[in-house]
This record gives C-alpha cells, sequence and structure tokens, in this order.
C-alpha cells in the first residue's frame, strides 16, 4: 500500500525556494500517493474559534474554504511536511493558519489531545531564509514540528537552511539538496 504524504508549501511567492523545496520532495516521493497543497493557490480562510468542531470524533469545520476539504486526508495520512519560509523570525501567517485550522483534532482528553483516527503519523517543518539567527530558528522550528502531535504525528523532524537570498537558490546549495533528498528517504521509510 502507497504511503498518503502531505506536501504543504505555506509560502505566498510563487517559484519560490519552498516551490522548490515541495517539487524535489514529491519527485523523491515518487512512489508514494502525494498531495501538494500550496496554500498560495488555494482559499483559506482563518479559524473563527467558533468551536462548531468540538466535541466530535470526526473532523469537521464549518468554514467553506480548501482546507475543509483537506481535513479527512490530515486525518489519514501517513506523513506532512509543511515548507515555508521565514519572515521576521518566525513562519509565514499562511503556515500558522493552516496550523490553527488544526482544531477540528483538538481534544484534551485524548491521546496527544487529539481525536485523530491514525497516530504515528510523520512530520516535517523546513524553513527556507536568507538573514534569521540560524539558531534561534532551529529552536523555533523544533518547538513549532511539535504542534503536529494534534494531528496523530509522533515522528518530528526539521529542516533548517538558511543564507538562501533568492527565489530557487536553495536548489544552488548541494549540502541543502542532500539534506531533502535525506528527509524524502526519512519519509519513504
Amino acid at each position: 500500500m502507497k504511503k498518503k504524504i502531505l506536501l504543504v508549501d505555506a509560502s505566498p511567492r510563487k517559484h519560490g525556494n519552498s516551490a522548490a523545496v515541495v517539487k524535489l520532495l514529491a519527485s523523491d516521493l515518487k512512489d508514494a500517493e502525494i498531495t501538494v497543497f500550496a496554500m498560495r493557490d488555494q482559499q483559506c480562510q482563518p479559524c473563527t474559534a467558533c468551536a462548531a468542531c468540538q466535541g466530535k470524533e470526526t473532523q469537521h469545520c464549518v468554514l467553506h474554504d480548501d482546507i475543509t476539504p483537506l481535513l479527512p486526508l490530515i486525518n489519514t495520512c501517513d506523513a506532512i511536511v509543511m515548507v515555508t519560509p521565514i519572515y521576521n523570525h518566525q513562519i509565514t501567517s499562511q503556515a500558522k493558519l493552516f496550523i490553527e485550522r488544526w482544531y477540528p483534532f483538538f481534544n484534551v482528553e485524548k491521546k496527544n489531545m487529539s481525536n485523530t483516527s491514525k497516530f504515528g503519523k510523520k512530520a516535517a517543518l523546513v524553513c527556507v531564509f536568507w538573514g534569521s539567527p540560524r539558531d534561534t530558528i532551529t529552536r523555533y522550528a523544533d518547538w513549532t514540528v511539535q504542534n503536529f502531535s494534534q494531528i496523530g504525528a509522533e515522528q518530528f523532524q526539521t529542516l533548517v537552511m538558511d543564507g538562501i537570498p533568492g527565489p530557487g537558490d536553495v536548489l544552488k546549495r548541494p549540502e541543502y539538496v542532500e539534506k531533502i533528498h535525506e528527509l524524502g528517504n526519512w519519509l519513504a521509510e
């Protein structure tokens, strides 16, 4: 059975480094069932904290956008990877919005505070940026990816790639391309 892997491109920039990383990962994972969700190309509304999704056994959201139909895949996937640039020492607002839309998975009384039907997922957060302090972003990425436990993730990786000034420049750094391939291998295991 093919692994189901969700690749989320949380960059507002088309043809940027996040898109390049997602494309390379998708190519490496050709034996998996890949879904690419580029937030800039989707209608994505922020969570309104209406709580209509709470107390349910399955994930439901009253918002009518492109994230709501993705909830079943988030529930059943084997792995999820979010790729984001870093702006002002943080993930993009698009990445934050996507994470906040996991509220339908939140249940404080369940394992990992999650009502997912599938635990053991792999989760990775890939951060690409130019000039932020690497050690700060590494700590931030390691902390942020732990939030993926809310959707059933139990194995985590981060990939922090700094010194990337222009669109697509990540592919000009052989050490980063190798790290992306290593991440793809880990996801495929």
